[in-house]
C-alpha cells in the first residue's frame, strides 16, 4: 500500500485548460514499458493481459487525466473523475461505477508494489474512449470535463482523503462520511443521493425536496405511516424526536419483499428530507440501532468553507450539467429545470425551456443559408406584429463558428425571447433553441452562460449515427406523409412539419401540434353527428358573457369528405392567448367523426392556413374518390 502511495504522490496532475478543452490522450501497449501521455513518452509498469483483461498501473490515469483516487481501509480503492466514481477493492472480482455493481473478469493487485487495474473498466469511469492505434497500441482519450478551479492539484491520493463529511451544497444537507461509502447513481437528479456499502452491507438514499408548509415531526410521522401503509407494508417501530438537534420523524417497515426499511423526515429551510436505508441481513427493527450514528449524523446544512466535506452537487452559479452520450453534447442548464438528457430538452416550471437537435446538413447549407431559412419559418408562423427579428450574430459554440438569431414572439400573452444558436460541422446540423417566457427575465440572461458551457464531441456521432434525418424546411413544408385507418376506414395527408402527438391511426384518437395550434381527429362509434353538434354547441355557450369566453362565431352545414357535414367556429382566450378553433362533423357507417383544428391569431399566417386548408382536404373515407 505504501508503494501505490508513493507511486501516485509523485505522478503530477495534468493541468487541465478548460478554455481551451484539448483532448487528453494515452496511449500505451501490451507488455511494453513505453507509453505516452499528452503526447510525452513515460515509463510505465509493463501492461499485461489477464482473464483476456488489459491490467494498468492505476497511476498512469492521475497522470493523463487528472482523475483523482483515494486509499480507504480494507483495500479499497476510489477512482474519482468529474460525477464520476469508480470503487474496486484490492483482490476482488467485485466494483461499483456509480453505485452500479459490476463483476471483474480479473481483480486489480499489486505487481512489485505498483497497483494493476483493469484498463476498460478504470477508462469507463473517466467516459474516456479506448480505440487501436496502428501498431497493436492502445489509446485512450477523452476531452476534459472540469475546469481548472476544480482540476485536482498535485498531491496524488487527495480527492476523499480527509473528508468526513459528504453532502450536497445545493440542496443544503450534509451527513457523516464513513470509509467505505460508496456513492451511487441519482440519473443526474440533484434532488436524490443513493449510497450503498462498498461490502454490500446496506443501502441508503438522501431525497430532498421543496416543501412549502412547515410540518412538525407529529406530521411528518403521519406522512411517514400513511405512506407505509398505502404500500403495504408493515409498520415494526415508528418514533418522533422533537427535541434532536434537528427534529424529525422515524419508522421501520418490511414491506412486500420481507425487507426492512429505517425512513426518516426531516423539515428545515423549506425542504423535505427524507431517508431510507435498508440491511438485506436485518431481521429486526433493533437491527438498525448500528446505524443511528451515521444517520444521526444528518444536517440540513452544507457548509462550502468546510474542507472536509466532499460535495455532491454539480450546480455551479446556478446551472447544472445535462449530457447526452450518443451525441456526446454536454452543456449547463438552471438547476431547477427539469431535464430529458437523452431527448435533450429542458424545461423550467413557468414554460421557459432549452431543446438541442442535431441533423443531417442538406447539399449546399451554410450558416447563412440556414439563418435565413429559420427567418422565413418566423415570418410563416408568426403574424405582422407579433414577432421581431432582431440582426442574427456571430458566436463560438464548443470551438467551432456558430451563428444566433434572436427573436421577440408574441402569442398574445406577452413577448417571449427566443434564441436560435446554429452551427454546422463534418455534415450535419447543430440546433440549439432557447425560449425564456415573458417576466423571466432571470432565464434571459442564463442564456450567455449556456451557450458558453455547450461542448461537443463531434466525432462521437460518426460512431454512434448513420444517416440521420434533414430538417430542411422549404422541403418539410411541401412534403406530407399519408397516414391510414383500416379500424376507422379513412386516409390523410399529413404535413412532415407537424409533430405527432398521439398518432396510431387504429384508435380512436389522433392528434398533432404545430406552431400555435393543434390538429385531431376523434371517431366515436356510438352517437349521431347532430347529437354531437348539439353537444359542442352547449359546451361552447358563452353563459355568462365573458368577453374572453368562447364565442360561436359560424356554424354551417357544407359538405366534407364527399358526405354531409357540420363545421363550427369558436373564438376564444385561455391563458391569455387568444385561438380560434375549427370544428367538423359528421357520420359515416354509423360512426361519429369530428375533426378540431386550433390555431392561435397569433400564428393565423396564410401559411399556416394553407397546411390546414390542404390536410382537411386530403381526407378520404375509405369507398369515397376525391
Amino acid at each position: 500500500m505504501l508503494a501505490l502511495v508513493l507511486l501516485l504522490t509523485v505522478l503530477p496532475a495534468t493541468e487541465v485548460h478548460a478554455a481551451e478543452k484539448a483532448e487528453l490522450q494515452l496511449t500505451l501497449k501490451v507488455g511494453s514499458p513505453a507509453a505516452t501521455v499528452n503526447g510525452k513518452k513515460i515509463t510505465i509498469k509493463q501492461p499485461f493481459m489477464k482473464n483476456g483483461t488489459v491490467m494498468v498501473p492505476l497511476g498512469v490515469f492521475k497522470k493523463t487525466f487528472g482523475s483523482t483516487v483515494s486509499l480507504e481501509p480494507g483495500d479499497v480503492v476510489k477512482v474519482m473523475y468529474g460525477r464520476h466514481t469508480g470503487t474496486m477493492v484490492i483482490g476482488s472480482s467485485t466494483a461499483w461505477k456509480d453505485g452500479v455493481k459490476i463483476k471483474l473478469a480479473a481483480p486489480p493487485h499489486m505487481v512489485s508494489g505498483v497497483l494493476m487495474v483493469p484498463l476498460r473498466f478504470v477508462a469507463g469511469v473517466l467516459d474516456a474512449r479506448v480505440t487501436s492505434g496502428s501498431n497493436g497500441e492502445l489509446v485512450v482519450s477523452l476531452v476534459p470535463s472540469v475546469t481548472e478551479e476544480e482540476a485536482p492539484g498535485d498531491s496524488g491520493i487527495d480527492s476523499d482523503v480527509g473528508k468526513t463529511r459528504i453532502g450536497n451544497s445545493h440542496f443544503q444537507w450534509s451527513m457523516n462520511y464513513p470509509p467505505g461509502l460508496v456513492v451511487g447513481d441519482s440519473g443526474g437528479n440533484e434532488g436524490v443521493a443513493t449510497f450503498m456499502n462498498s461490502e454490500n452491507q446496506y443501502y441508503l438514499e438522501v431525497h430532498a425536496s421543496p416543501q412549502e408548509n412547515p410540518a412538525d415531526p407529529e406530521q411528518l410521522l403521519d406522512g411517514l405511516l400513511r405512506s407505509a401503509e398505502e404500500g403495504g407494508e408493515t409498520i415494526l417501530d415508528r418514533e418522533t424526536y422533537p427535541n434532536a438537534v434537528v427534529p424529525y420523524a422515524r419508522i421501520v417497515s418490511k414491506d412486500s419483499s420481507g425487507a426492512l426499511w429505517e425512513n426518516r423526515q426531516y423539515n428545515a429551510g423549506g425542504r423535505l428530507y427524507e431517508l431510507y436505508l435498508t440491511d438485506d441481513n436485518a431481521a429486526n427493527y433493533k437491527d438498525f440501532d448500528k446505524y443511528a450514528v451515521l444517520l444521526n449524523s444528518f444536517r440540513p446544512t452544507f457548509d462550502p468553507n468546510d474542507k472536509s466535506q466532499r460535495d455532491l452537487s454539480t450546480v455551479k452559479n446556478g446551472l447544472h450539467e445535462g449530457y447526452n452520450e450518443d451525441y456526446g453534447i454536454a452543456l449547463q442548464v438552471p438547476a431547477d429545470w427539469s431535464m430529458d438528457d437523452q431527448h435533450l430538452y429542458y424545461e423550467s416550471k413557468q414554460g421557459s425551456y432549452l431543446r438541442v437537435k442535431v441533423t443531417a446538413a442538406p447539399s449546399g447549407s451554410t450558416l447563412e443559408t440556414w439563418s435565413k431559412e429559420l427567418e422565413a419559418q418566423i415570418r410563416a408562423n408568426y403574424v405582422d406584429g407579433a414577432y421581431t427579428i432582431k440582426e442574427s450574430t456571430s458566436a463560438k459554440v464548443s470551438g467551432q463558428p456558430a451563428r444566433v438569431i434572436e427573436s421577440l414572439l408574441n402569442p398574445g400573452s406577452g413577448w417571449i425571447t427566443k434564441y436560435q444558436t446554429l452551427l454546422l460541422k463534418n455534415g450535419h446540423r447543430y440546433y440549439v433553441e432557447y425560449v425564456a417566457v415573458a417576466g423571466q427575465d432571470e432565464d434571459k440572461a442564463r442564456f450567455k452562460d449556456i451557450l458558453s458551457s455547450i461542448d461537443i464531441d463531434f466525432e462521437l456521432i460518426k460512431e454512434n449515427f448513420g444517416r440521420l434525418e434533414t430538417d430542411d424546411y422549404p422541403v418539410l413544408y411541401a412534403k406530407t406523409v399519408n397516414k391510414s385507418s383500416n379500424t376507422y376506414g379513412y386516409s390523410i395527408q399529413i404535413p412532415s412539419l407537424w409533430t405527432a402527438v398521439q398518432d396510431v391511426f387504429e384508435t380512436q384518437n389522433i392528434e398533432y401540434r404545430f406552431t400555435g395550434g393543434r390538429f385531431q381527429i376523434t371517431v366515436s362509434p356510438e352517437g349521431s353527428a347532430e347529437y354531437t353538434v348539439s353537444q359542442l354547441q352547449s359546451y361552447y355557450q358563452n353563459t355568462k358573457n365573458d368577453p374572453k369566453g368562447p364565442k360561436v362565431e359560424r356554424v354551417e352545414d357544407i359538405t366534407f369528405a364527399e358526405v354531409p357535414a357540420t363545421s363550427l367556429t369558436v373564438h376564444q382566450s385561455k391563458n391569455g392567448i387568444p385561438y380560434r378553433t375549427q370544428l367538423i362533423v359528421f357520420s359515416k357507417n354509423e360512426r361519429v367523426y369530428t375533426l378540431t383544428v386550433t390555431l392561435n391569431d397569433a400564428n393565423a399566417t396564410p401559411e399556416q392556413q394553407t397546411l390546414i386548408d390542404k390536410t382537411l382536404k386530403s381526407f378520404v373515407l375509405a369507398g369515397e374518390k376525391k
